[in-house]
């Protein structure tokens, strides 16, 4: 049952930019800081960025000009600068300031060298240059006569931090065309441009080579970090929405005219290396402009579903998934006498960022091979949010146990909990490794008097939604939802997130994904289409064919928010809207 997924690329203003992910590519934007200039227009001159290549920069500014000195380089390059300037003598690394002018300092990377300041003549002020990719180093260049401004650039891993702002993480230009004045990578506000213009052109390829003449930047507006996704993650960094990224989910399957009992639906993903993305029962996480996509991983040998570790894909278009982890690994089989030990369950990973530490945290759950002696629900942590994690065992208050299977975790602005079957929520403690209360609310049970596949997430207007489904195993059911304006209640129990009969479009809950952009917010449903989830006899037997089920909710107009399946749809991440 082989699936397959489209994707569209739409470049907006010949600019696709996809950046601020925790795993940054090769190549880096420079980005000068803003001083005022009185000057004319000076012509900038080109550099060349390539992944692990040599960038060269300089030029010969006209008389009451700017030059403006391209900074940063590829990883293990050298940035080389120069040029001569008319009527103001030769620029050497550092340059020289002639008549009052100003060299403003440039950006730093990790490992980097600073280029040495450049030289004072008649009451010029020099400030040091520089800013160094990994490995390499960057010289300042260029000179300035009578008021001029020379900025001295650079970005090393991390990206580049203009001139009046902070933060992490630059900023990426993948396939497009480097943008004229450059881009600012970082929060707060830096100076103004008066006079002189730069220019700039060529062509920016992820780890390919980036030609500029020169970028002038105003040090950068300062931009709230990433958007906030369910699960209470931030982007690291301040970094804003990827305008003209579309992502088309199509389903080519036999029940994508309508899904409904016994036809499957959903998309089967290939990652970037043409394996299958198997990641199942899990969650999504938003850092910048990259969503991580983590979940259980399953054996095509085994039909017993046992723990063989939690995988994570990263993708900034929804569509184009690439290995996280170790060769997509994030917390492999732990040691025998552990929750997460061979031969026990393993389910149900989600990550948030915790607010108070800004660590990053994975809850699971775990238990025995038949899901029924020591249930408890475990966690592991790490710094970054695509590394292998840390296992630390089981979620405790005191020495006491969060006894339970199923569960989900979210955070928010009023922080932290772990939510599970039964209607459970938990609240967690400031540093999210412990639990400090837990309440149950039997509305969550919705109308059987269970409830499992838990999942929270608020919309725009701060309301909470608890989703899940009937107990009813591998197979599906008709998902519901109940609502609040606290995560600790009351809860209204709604009704079904899709037509009864139609078993959720045959998918069982396990995330719902905010996707904020500059015109809204799309608010993602992922379901799981557990294999053979239609058949009453033997389904799950080969979950790592499980197929994906995103949906777009519809949260007005009905308390049905999926009245219909689309077997197709866009995605526009940027602007936070979809469309058919």
């Amino acid at each position: 049952m082989k699936r397959t997924v489209s994707l569209a690329m739409v470049l907006v203003a010949g600019v696709l930019v996809l950046g601020c992910s925790a795993d940054t590519g090769s190549g880096s934007t420079s980005n000068g800081t803003g001083g005022n200039a009185t000057g004319g227009t000076g012509a900038s001159s080109q550099s060349t960025t390539g992944s692990g290549g040599n960038q060269q920069s300089g030029g010969n500014p006209a008389s009451g000009g700017t030059s403006t000195a391209a900074g940063g380089s590829g990883l293990g390059g050298t940035t080389s600068s120069g040029g001569t300037t008319s009527s103001g003598g030769t620029t050497s690394s550092g340059g020289t300031t002639s008549s009052g002018g100003t060299t403003s300092a440039g950006g730093s990377g990790l490992g980097g060298t600073t280029g040495a300041g450049g030289t004072t003549r008649a009451g010029g002020n020099t400030t040091s240059s520089g800013g160094s990719g990994l490995g390499g180093a960057t010289g300042a260049g260029g000179a300035t006569r009578a008021g001029g401004t020379t900025s001295a650039g650079g970005s090393g891993l991390g990206g580049t931090t203009a001139s009046g702002g902070s933060g992490s993480g630059g900023t990426v230009n993948f396939g497009g065309t480097s943008s004229s004045g450059g881009t600012s990578s970082s929060g707060g506000t830096g100076g103004r441009s008066t006079g002189g213009t730069s220019n700039s052109g060529g062509t920016s390829n992820s780890g390919g080579v980036v030609t500029t003449g020169g970028s002038s930047t105003t040090g950068g507006a300062g931009g709230k970090g990433g958007s906030s996704a369910t699960g209470g993650s931030t982007g690291s960094g301040t970094c804003g929405a990827v305008a003209g990224v579309i992502g088309t989910l199509t389903d080519p399957g036999p029940g994508s005219t309508d899904p409904s009992p016994p036809n499957p639906p959903g998309i089967t993903f290939k990652d970037t290396d043409g394996d299958l993305v198997n990641a199942h029962g899990g969650g999504i996480i938003r850092v910048c402009n990259t969503f991580y996509l983590h979940g259980e991983y399953f054996l095509s040998s085994s039909t017993e579903n046992l723990f063989n570790g939690f995988s994570m894909y990263s993708s900034q278009d929804l569509v184009t998934w690439k290995k996280e982890g170790n060769k997509g690994i994030i917390l492999p089989q732990q040691g025998s006498t552990t929750e997460l030990a061979p031969g026990r369950k393993g389910e149900r990973p989600h990550i948030i960022k915790c607010p108070a530490t800004g660590e990053f945290v994975l809850y699971a759950h775990a238990a025995d091979s038949t899901y029924q002696k020591d249930k408890e629900v475990v966690y592991a942590t790490s710094p970054t949010v695509n590394a292998v994690y840390s296992y630390k065992g089981a979620l405790l208050n005191g020495s006491t146990k969060a006894e339970h299977s199923d569960m989900s975790a979210y955070a928010d602005e009023t922080g932290a909990y772990v939510v599970t079957e039964s209607g459970h929520v938990f609240t967690l403690s400031s540093d999210c490794h412990s639990w400090v209360s837990d309440k149950q609310f039997s509305a969550l049970n919705g109308t059987t008097g269970g409830i499992e596949a838990p999942t929270v997430f608020k919309d725009t207007n701060g309301t909470y939604y608890f989703i899940g489904s009937d107990k009813t195993g591998w197979r599906a059911n008709d998902d519901f939802y109940s609502t609040a304006k606290s995560m600790n209640g009351p809860w209204t129990y709604k009704g079904y997130i899709a037509p009864a009969g139609k078993k959720a479009w045959m998918t069982q809950s396990t995330w719902v994904q905010p996707i904020v952009g500059s015109q809204g917010t799309v608010f993602m449903y992922w379901g799981d289409h557990w294999y053979g989830n239609q058949d009453t006899t033997a389904p799950g037997d080969h979950n790592y064919l499980a197929t994906y089920v995103f949906q777009p909710l519809i949260l007005t107009g009905g308390t049905t928010l999926m009245p219909t399946y689309l077997a197709s749809w866009k995605i526009d991440i940027g602007a936070g809207t979809w469309s058919q």
